[in-house]
């Protein structure tokens, strides 16, 4: 991440792993107060990003590299799955950059071009290209692809600017 950034904090409503570059959203029971802002992982494809997660939320001692998208003991992704006792990650505050010239985020698929703007692509706040998108449909954008995706999760280089763009 380099220049001028937008970063704020929010609380994770629920109990679970995320790693960095994974598109949050707002919660479906959505605590936030004046004070407290909280995030979880989006409900979906398409919904509203209020940011992308700055750092990996695990427990000390889990097993992570920087390009992990599995977990090794499982194969299943690691986002949302719940982390043992006594990490929680449960309303603690994590960063989120809201408008960054550069960030990764999490490519879903092999879809996205350099310049494509890209949305959220499912539940595990990963993202895919606009290209994908139907025309008239309005799209909750996270950013812009810095260059092309090659592989299924992979992390990408976007710039953020959260934005709505109707195709």
């Amino acid at each position: 991440m380099l220049g001028n950034q937008g970063l704020t904090a929010a609380k994770f409503d629920t109990n679970i792993r995320a790693l960095r570059g994974t598109v949050m959203g707002l919660p479906v029971s959505n605590p936030s107060t004046e004070s407290d802002f909280y995030a979880g992982l989006p409900t979906g494809a398409n919904v509203q990003p209020v940011g992308v997660l700055a750092q990996d939320v695990v427990e000390p001692g889990y097993p992570l590299t920087s390009e992990l998208w599995l977990d090794p003991n499982t194969g299943n992704p690691i986002n949302g799955t719940v982390p043992p006792s006594p990490f929680v990650s449960q309303g603690r505050a994590w960063g989120l950059i809201t408008n960054a010239p550069e960030a990764e985020v999490i490519a879903a698929d092999t879809t996205i071009q350099a310049d494509d703007l890209v949305y959220i692509a499912d539940a595990y706040g990963r993202v895919t290209s606009i290209r994908n998108g139907v025309t008239g449909t309005m799209y909750y954008c996270v950013g812009r692809a810095k260059y092309p995706s090659t592989a299924v999760n992979q992390r990408i280089r976007i710039s953020v600017t959260l934005q709505q763009v109707k195709l």
